[in-house]
Formats: structure tokens, sequence, C-alpha cells
């Protein structure tokens, strides 16, 4: 085989890399339109199932990314573009279908009426969620242009500013969890005024710069790393179990460690401060 013939072969096998983590990518994708089309016609759990889905592969496809080494701008863009739909439009238009008055609904569809209910109030609530979510993805890929030149302080490094695109989208469906978990019962997750409040303060806390823990580069000791896989089986089969519940759990657990990160990266700040 000549020099030129293996050159040939090594771009070629460069270029197919690079295809996987932006498959992956736009399945993530595909995922966070179907729960948009699940959520139209009233398929909650599968709404809610395929935003799970869309996060599960947006987790993969940067780790594939690197794994791979195919790391690139049109990644970077497209999962961008892929988060906004997946993780700020989505989870918008469901908790809005979910909670929008079903009779004016009907009637609107079927002609009958335009009711200012169809439409509703609440539809800025959507609204705000997903520019808040277009706010911090494109802040996000600002400050990847800038880390080179103007890296973060070092205290930074378990922390993300704001709240991640996909925790966000999961903070504002949590409503709707939690009257699944209830088995459809407790309307008064369904309120469009308690819904309203998360998503205004999902969306707050995505374009936000408050910091919120990041586990990326937790170190673990080596004697904790049975429990943890112990602890993380027992996680998967709560999941697989009792599904609504332990979604809801994950969830409140989520939401109270907002704080408790906050005081962290502060004490965190000011230790960097006085060494």
């Amino acid at each position: 085989m000549t020099k030129k013939q293996e050159y040939t072969m090594k771009k070629s096998e460069i270029k197919i890399r690079q295809v996987f983590p932006n498959a992956i990518t736009m399945t993530a994708l595909g995922f966070g339109v179907s729960s948009l089309n699940m959520a139209f016609w009233g398929q909650w759990k599968l709404a809610v199932l395929f935003i799970a889905l869309s996060a599960l592969f947006d987790f993969l496809d940067g780790g594939v990314a690197r794994l791979l080494g195919a790391e690139s701008k049109l990644g970077a863009q497209l999962d961008s573009l892929s988060d906004f739909v997946s993780f700020g439009v989505a989870p918008g238009f469901l908790m809005y279908q979910w909670t929008m008055d079903q009779a004016a609904r009907h009637e609107a569809l079927v002609g009958n009426a335009f009711r200012s209910e169809a439409v509703g109030v609440y539809w800025g609530f959507a609204l705000f969620l997903a520019m808040c979510a277009a706010m911090r993805l494109a802040r996000f890929n600002a400050m990847l242009e800038e880390s080179q030149s103007k890296p973060q302080p070092p205290y930074w490094k378990h922390f993300f500013m704001g709240v991640p695109a996909p925790a966000g989208a999961g903070l504002a469906i949590l409503p709707l969890v939690l009257w699944l978990a209830s088995n459809e019962q407790a309307d008064i997750f369904r309120s469009p005024w308690f819904v309203g409040f998360f998503l205004l303060f999902s969306g707050s806390m995505m374009a936000s710069r408050i910091p919120t823990l990041c586990l990326k580069h937790l170190s673990i000791p080596e004697h904790l790393m049975t429990p943890l896989r112990i602890g993380l089986l027992f996680m998967l089969a709560s999941l697989l179990a009792f599904s609504w519940i332990s979604l809801s759990i994950i969830g409140i657990c989520y939401l109270i460690s907002i704080p408790f990160g906050i005081r962290y990266f502060l004490k965190q700040k000011a230790l960097y401060k006085k060494g």
C-alpha cells in the first residue's frame, strides 16, 4: 500500500468517526421533536419519556465525541440547536398542552370557536422557557469561544453557570411527573399557576449565572466506589420499577441541591481569594 493510499484511508476513517457523535445528537433531536408530537396528541407519558431519552442521548454525544477524538465546531452548534428544541421548546409546549383548557382546545381544533383559553395567557410561560433556553445556549457557545483567551477561575471547576438545559427541562416538567406519580389524581400539580411557576423558575435558572453543582470532575475515593455502584444499580432498578415516583424524587432532590450548591460555591470562592 502506497503512502498516498494510507493517507486517503486515514482521512476517510476520521470522517466516518466524526459521523457518530452527530448521529447521536440528531437522535436526541428526533426524540425532542417526537415529544412535541406526543404532547399535541395528549400522550403525556410518551412526551415525558421522549424528553428523558433526548437528555440521555445529549449526555452520550459529548462523551462519544471526546472518546473518538471527533469534537468539532459543527457538532457543538448542532448540539445547541438540538438542546433548544428538546429542552426549551418541547417542555414548554408539553406543559402548556397539559394545562390548557381541554374543552376550549377541542372547540378551537374543530373550528367552532377560537376562545382565548385555547391560546391561553399561560402560553407566555412556555415562550419564556424557550427564550431563556436560547439565551443560555447562545451564552454557552460564546463562552466556549472566549474560554481559551479568558479562562474561568479554578473554583468554577465543579459548577455550571446556571442550570444546564436538560436539568432545566426536568424542572419544567416536574409538575407533570408529580401528577403521574400520584396516579393522575393530584389536580393541584395541574394548576396553570403551579405549572407557570415552574416554567418561570426553570427558565430563570437556565438563563441565570447562579452556580449549580457539576459532577463531571468529581473525584470519588476508591473505597466508596462499590457503594456508589450499588447505589446507581438501585436507582436504575427503581427507575424501571417505579418510574414516576423515582423521577419525582430525583427532581425534588435536584431542586433542593441548588441552594446547597450556591453555598458550597461561595465557600470555594472565599477560600480561593484567601489563598
